[in-house]
């Protein structure tokens, strides 16, 4: 079992910037997330096609509507 943190604990782990990459143009933190898209595998089917994308606030609501995939 996982150890107990205190809730200073966690704000001070949240506020730690160690690690963490800011985007120069909006300064949100850049996270990465993981696309799932379909792939066509002949008349078969399909088959999911894994991608991971860095996402901060500029480009948010491109990538999560589907736009730039």
């Amino acid at each position: 079992m996982g150890k107990v943190k205190s809730f200073a604990a966690k704000t001070a782990h949240d506020a730690a910037t160690e690690g963490k990459v800011h985007c120069p143009v909006c300064g949100a933190e850049v996270k990465k997330i993981k696309i799932v898209a379909n792939r066509k595998r002949g008349g078969e089917g399909w088959t999911p096609r894994y991608e991971f994308v860095k996402i901060c606030k500029c480009n948010e609501e491109d990538i999560l509507a589907g736009k730039t995939l």
